[in-house]
């Protein structure tokens, strides 16, 4: 069983989500991993029946088992630095939090993704201790906010949409996977990798 918490082997298996048609050398040339180590992996995926051979290189044929590795080496909540109830409506909370420049996840990042699945609660990655100490005393409310610390090379996974920053749809799937809410990603999975889920 591959580490999929281990910086080579995420890069490798990001990239064949990302991509899903790929050649080994393009793999080592984007993420700078040796061609043994991607060689190895790829190996492992094809031997899993997670990827086949394909005219040119390899072809993703079956991405949900892939996530649902994740889950084995990950569980969000062993990244969450606090789950707080703020008085502020959830549209002045996204706008600031905007501006504090966090990475929105989970099923935050997943509305703008996707129509299927709608969460009141505010989730988002962030490093900055700051915002942490000054979200602790804020005054309580109804709108609860998850404040995640980054893990994964989040780096590689940003997008933007307007001023908003958010996990890419590929980490997005993964951090639903280890949140135990990959029901929610469904219609994302869907649209994205043409299988069927759930």
């Amino acid at each position: 069983m591959l580490d999929l918490k281990s910086e080579k082997t995420y890069f490798v298996v990001n990239y064949v989500l990302k991509y899903r048609r790929f050649e080994q050398k393009e793999i080592h040339k984007k993420t700078r991993v040796s061609k043994g180590w991607v060689s190895f992996v790829v190996n492992w995926l094809e031997e899993q029946k997670y990827v086949k051979k394909a005219d040119k290189g390899y072809e993703l044929v079956n991405a949900v088992p892939v996530f649902s590795l994740f889950k084995l080496f990950r569980r969000m909540e062993k990244n969450l630095l606090g789950s707080f109830s703020l008085k502020p409506e959830p549209e002045e909370l996204i706008r600031e939090l905007i501006k504090r420049k966090v990475v929105f996840c989970t099923t935050t990042a997943l509305q703008e993704y996707s129509s299927y699945y709608q969460d009141p609660s505010i989730n988002f990655y962030s490093g900055d201790k700051d915002l942490l100490e000054e979200i602790r005393t804020e005054e309580k409310g109804l709108t609860q906010i998850n404040f995640f610390k980054p893990d994964l090379w989040l780096k590689i996974d940003i997008q933007k949409k307007g001023k908003m920053l958010l996990t890419s749809p590929v980490r997005t799937i993964i951090d639903l996977f280890c949140d135990n809410k990959a029901y929610t990603a469904k219609e994302l999975i869907e649209k994205t990798y043409g299988e069927r889920f759930g």
